[in-house]
């Protein structure tokens, strides 16, 4: 194997170890102390460590060795071999974090900064194309041999969970862990698409050369041209698209308004884009189309 990827798996692995030891905090200092049951089998600790004192890292140490073999038999060694490594860290991290203390008793506090530090800690694991492991081995093997989608199996699995709490916790501290899980999900999708506020606008009008005008003049930005077809007049158009920055929208869609107030405008999020004007600096200094310009 390459020095060079040994180097990138040695990063990936520490980049994995991280995000456990993130997560495992928010987990030991505010979930645990606080019974709030965020789904999953860190949340079937909780409320089995609240029922029979059971220890969350020697469970999770445990019910890893029966989803890790359901996970080398029903969805693969690439998948295993990115879960493994994972799915031992998180328990490992859990054991070394033991004695942070707890950071509040305020239920409301410790499910938002609770939420906040799990998310990010997890966002990081997923970023790297891994996992902790445990109901998401679960969720995956549904999603692949029965009819449910991956959500409608996270759906199920996180809803056998929140049983649990219920019949174990009042119903408010129940509430309060579904607040968390929200928290948590919604963590986990900034951290893995990046708080990026870019925009892709298409634009529909029949005033295109006036608008492209705008957008390259006084926008800045590039735009392309494609060729759609109506639905109802089998008419040929053109159909204007670019990709902008979030502060750069309100000055575009001033601009298409002035110039066509009847302008069709689709205005979806980029979560990532990559080249000029983005993670590469724009310059027009002796631009050719097949030349790629970087300062």
């Amino acid at each position: 194997m390459k020095i060079e990827t040994l180097k990138q798996r040695g990063f990936e692995l520490g980049r994995v170890a991280l995000g456990c030891l993130i997560a495992s905090v928010g987990f030991n200092s505010f979930f645990l102390p606080n019974n709030i049951v965020a789904g999953g089998m860190s949340g079937l600790a909780v409320a089995f460590n609240h029922l029979f004192g059971w220890e969350p890292d020697l469970f999770l140490y445990i019910t890893n060795v029966p989803l890790l073999i359901i996970c080398w038999a029903f969805l693969g060694r690439s998948i295993f071999f990115n879960t493994v490594f994972g799915a031992w860290m998180f328990p490992i991290c859990i054991t070394l974090t033991k004695g942070l203390g707890v950071f509040t008793h305020d239920t409301l506090l410790a499910v938002l900064f609770g939420g906040v530090i799990v998310g990010v800690g997890l966002g990081i694991v997923f970023y790297g194309n891994a996992s902790t492991g445990g109901t998401g081995i679960l969720v995956q093997s549904l999603a692949k041999y029965t009819p449910l989608s991956v959500g409608g199996s996270m759906l199920i699995m996180d809803g056998l969970v929140t049983l649990v709490g219920f019949s174990t916790f009042p119903p408010e501290t129940v509430m309060y862990s579904l607040i968390g899980l929200i928290i948590i999900s919604k963590m986990v999708a900034w951290v893995t698409t990046g708080f990026n506020t870019e925009k892709n606008v298409m634009i529909l009008s029949e005033k295109n050369e006036e608008i492209k005008s705008f957008i390259l003049s006084d926008v800045s930005r590039g735009v392309s041209t494609i060729s759609v077809h109506g639905g109802h007049t089998n008419n040929e158009k053109e159909m204007l698209m670019c990709v902008i920055s979030g502060n750069e929208y309100p000055k575009l869609q001033r601009g298409i308004q002035k110039i066509d107030k009847t302008a069709f405008v689709i205005v979806m999020p980029a979560t990532e884009v990559l080249g000029r004007g983005f993670s590469l600096i724009k310059t027009y200094e002796s631009m050719t189309k097949n030349q790629l310009m970087v300062k």
